[in-house]
């Protein structure tokens, strides 16, 4: 017989050391876009005769329409520390945490975590109730270094594309300094990001919630700005959270000048960073999926893969339906929003 149960936490109990989406931090951070932040400890085991599992999962809810609402898990549960089949296993975390969740809640998403390294092998979820989504919330692929030897292992394993950029940036005197707070060069940083955001066709973010997570000061992640100035001139940055054992870079954002963008120095001198304060993995956090699904990112492969390291791949967004008119109504809607997002 299944033992399993779910009850709220505090999200102080949450564990960001392998995973920064599933933080205190990154709860308080969702706050700024109108996400509701729970915390639930999730114990399962696969009979009495055997002693239960737990992990404290981060739940997000957010009101979509009227008194309906949406739960989001970000890369989590990380099925991988319990004994059972993935699919069964969220199945049944779903169907206890509803009773916890906020009235109204229709469905649950769910962003699993990254599988092994180097396969393309990822989980196969489905089941009553489960849906997987045409489009996903994260990306289904990744490129991550590991920083266990050392910055200067890590550097010797570089490609040569990076290599050489690294160095023909380096020869022009670029600077990359850490974002101290001052307004001025935060704003200068924003402008050439929304030119990025313009030239690559991705959605920016608001300067107020890009702000708002470089200056929490929540202790289980840290968040970093890094900025490439040449002179006086803003070349660009790269935003990159850290917990205790991960390093993730979330946002970036460059500008050509005489032929040269700061991208390969901002990555090299973050890793160099992350090591320093004794991170054993960093993440580039997104590149195309396998079999073709995110393909839009395809582009960003090239530029990750040169640092070399190795990819992780994860199962498709996927949802939970408590209530299936709201939630065939949403995934119409979001996917109306996407195609015209890429005709854009």
């Amino acid at each position: 017989m299944v033992v399993s149960s779910v009850e709220r936490v505090g999200l102080d109990q949450l564990d960001a050391s392998l995973n920064p989406f599933q933080s205190q931090f990154w709860a308080k951070a969702k706050r700024a876009s109108g996400w509701i932040a729970f915390a639930f400890r999730f114990s399962h085991a696969p009979s009495e005769a055997v002693e239960s599992s737990s992990t404290v999962i981060l739940v997000l809810v957010r009101r979509m329409i009227f008194s309906t609402k949406l739960a989001y898990v970000p890369f989590g549960p990380d099925t991988s520390a319990y004994r059972a089949d993935a699919s069964s296993l969220v199945r049944e975390f779903s169907r206890l945490v509803r009773p916890l969740l906020p009235k109204g809640t229709a469905f649950i998403r769910f962003d699993l975590p990254w599988g092994a390294r180097d396969s393309e092998e990822v989980l196969s979820v489905e089941g009553k109730g489960l849906r997987v989504c045409r489009e996903s919330v994260q990306p289904e692929g990744t490129a991550r270094i590991d920083l266990s030897e050392g910055y200067d292992a890590v550097r010797l394993r570089y490609r040569e594309r990076a290599r050489r950029n690294i160095r023909k940036t380096g020869a022009k005197s670029i600077r990359i300094e850490r974002w101290l707070g001052d307004e001025q060069t935060f704003n200068t940083w924003y402008n050439v990001y929304l030119e990025t955001a313009k030239r690559d066709g991705f959605t920016a973010r608001s300067s107020s919630y890009i702000k708002n997570i470089l200056t929490l000061d929540i202790p289980d992640v840290r968040p970093f700005l890094y900025v490439a100035t040449l002179g006086q001139t803003m070349l660009g940055g790269a935003i990159v959270l850290e917990s205790q054992k991960v390093a993730v870079y979330l946002y970036g954002a460059s500008l050509r000048v005489d032929g040269t963008s700061p991208s390969y120095l901002l990555q090299d001198h973050a890793i160099a960073q992350a090591c320093e304060r004794g991170c054993l993995i960093y993440d580039f956090y997104g590149i195309s999926g396998p079999r073709q699904r995110g393909s839009h990112l395809e582009g960003l492969r090239l530029f990750k893969r040169a640092f070399r390291g190795y990819v992780c791949y994860r199962a498709p967004t996927f949802d939970y339906v408590y209530k299936r008119l709201p939630r065939f109504l949403y995934a119409w809607v979001e996917q109306v929003r996407y195609k015209s997002h890429r005709r854009r």
